[in-house]
This record gives C-alpha cells, structure tokens and sequence, in this order.
C-alpha cells in the first residue's frame, strides 16, 4: 500500500452523499477543532487533570471518526498518552518540570495554527510526539510502549465505530490482524456507544474543563 503524506490525510474528509451529492467538510473546519481541542487538552494538561484528559481522547477520536481526519487522530493519540503521563506521580517531580514545559509549549503550538496553516499541523504534531517521548531519555521504552498501544487502541476503537479497517490501520500505522484481533480482545464493538454530534461533544468537553 502506498502510504500517504500528512497533506494527503488532512484533505480526506468523510464524504456524506444524499441525491448523489458530495459534501465534505471544509479545510477551516478541520483546523477549528484541531485548535479548540488542543486548547481544552492543553488546559486539562496543565491542571494534571486525568479525567478530564481521558474524556477529552474520546471525544477527539470520536471526531476523528465523524471528519476522517488523521490529524485528530493524532491528536486523540497525544491525549490518551497525556492522561497516562499524569496519573504517574513520578512525571510530576520537579525534575520532570522542564520537559513537561515542553510537552505544553507543542500543545500551545497547535492552539495558534492558522486557517492557511494546514501544513504546520505535522510539525507540530512532530514536536508534541518528541516531547512526549523524550520524557524518559534514560529508558524511553515505558513512552514509546505506551504510544504504541494507544495508536492500536484509537484504530480498534475508531473500526468499531464504523471507519474501514484498512483506513483505521493506515491513520495508525498498525497491522490489520493486530487491530482485530485487540477489537475481538476488548470486546470493542460491543462498548461502542451511540455517538453525539461533535458540536455538543466539545460543549461537554469545555464543561468538564472547567469543572
């Protein structure tokens, strides 16, 4: 399969067709929830607040589903392994502090991306993912483990859902087999609820910021 550039992600969008009519949601729409969702993630991060965090992955992966979007995928991606940081007490020590102004300063970078500024998304999506991993530059394994199983766990979650295998295991970059086989394990399919328009889905979200 050839694989696509992030560009190529970014224009693919979820074809709605009623009377033979095509509707794909616009580029500024995409880059709107790219930056309010990064700011709620952002805020949450910055509280150490986990609940709010996990809450936040899923409705990032959930609009991921509804605009086929490969960049909030990976930015559900960024959120899960956010809430697993935080629930570690040792990430919060002082010696964790700059490297966790990093992971802030990446997130901030997203927050002010521009309508005319789709191609900045995979830099600094890049920088947030190097941020992350760098977190542990002793014994980086217990990061890049855990970036691993949540792109398994967003592709397993995002088929049951709905979305093809084939374009689930390519935002993800995990093989099909390992993507059924943790949807058959987790019984993914049956813990799918029924999803809420995106709208009222970050209207939530805000709330339980705010909280």
């Amino acid at each position: 399969m050839k694989s696509r550039n992030y560009h190529d992600y970014i224009m693919i969008y979820k074809c709605k067709v009623y009377k033979a009519i095509a509707v794909f949601p616009p580029l500024v729409t995409i880059l709107r929830y790219m930056r309010e969702f990064s700011q709620m993630i952002l805020s949450a991060f910055r509280k150490r607040n986990q609940r709010a965090l996990r809450k936040l992955n899923d409705e990032v992966l959930s609009a991921a589903a509804t605009e086929l979007s490969k960049p909030l995928f990976d930015l559900a991606v960024l959120s899960y392994a956010l809430s697993k940081i935080v629930s570690k007490p040792r990430f919060l020590e002082r010696e964790y502090e700059g490297r966790l102004r990093a992971i802030e300063g990446a997130l901030a970078d997203l927050v002010y991306i521009s309508n005319d500024e789709d191609e900045r998304v995979s830099k600094s999506i890049q920088s947030a993912e190097k941020s992350i991993t760098s977190l542990e530059k002793e014994d980086p394994r217990f990061i890049i483990n855990m970036m691993t199983k949540a792109k398994l766990k967003m592709a397993a979650t995002l088929y049951a859902q709905g979305m093809s295998l084939g374009v689930a295991c390519e935002f993800s970059g995990q093989e099909k087999q390992e993507v059924l086989d943790y949807a058959g394990a987790t019984m993914m399919f049956d813990r799918v609820k029924d999803e809420k328009d995106i709208k009222e889905r970050m209207k939530l979200a805000r709330k339980l910021i705010e909280e």
